[in-house]
């Protein structure tokens, strides 16, 4: 390797940083970018890229409900307690009423469910487990290792 081979070397100094009144400008542009990337139309039998762009809208809906979601305290535990007795009662009474049709319970096994699920926060947060047992919750939750249906049970 030549000495004026290495004197001469110039790097990239790549593009020169916007200017303040500009990064708006850019974001916006790239906002604008990518909306119209989504909202482009898939090529005729392209179902799989379809499907990927549908899951990727779900999940991205997804995560912008979990941002807005309300963060766990007192009235919110106790409001989810509220819920859960009272989904659980309503299952109960349309187990008693129509045992040989499931189609008639089977909404409020989801809605069951459905609270159960939320209530999985609880678990993370000891300091509210005093909620649990000042509304009975303990008792009521206790009383679903009966259920007859195994998804309820876990």
């Amino acid at each position: 390797m030549d000495v004026g081979e290495l004197l001469n070397y110039q790097p990239d100094r790549g593009t020169k940083r916007p200017r303040d009144d500009e990064v708006e400008k850019v974001k916006a542009m790239r906002k604008r970018e990518r909306i119209r990337h989504r909202e482009e139309e898939p090529a005729p039998g392209d179902g799989v890229e379809d499907e990927r762009r549908k899951l990727l809208q779900v999940t991205e809906k997804e995560e912008d409900d979990e941002a807005e979601d309300e963060p766990l305290d007192e009235s919110s535990v106790k409001k989810m307690i509220l819920t859960f007795e009272k989904r659980s009662y309503k299952n109960q009474e349309l187990r008693i009423k129509f045992p040989d049709n499931p189609e008639k319970f089977m909404e409020s096994e989801l809605d069951l469910n459905d609270i159960l699920q939320e209530m999985h926060v609880i678990a993370t947060m000891p300091d509210l487990y005093h909620l649990l047992v000042e509304l009975n919750a303990v008792h009521s939750l206790l009383g679903l290792l009966g259920h007859d249906n195994t998804d309820i049970l876990c």
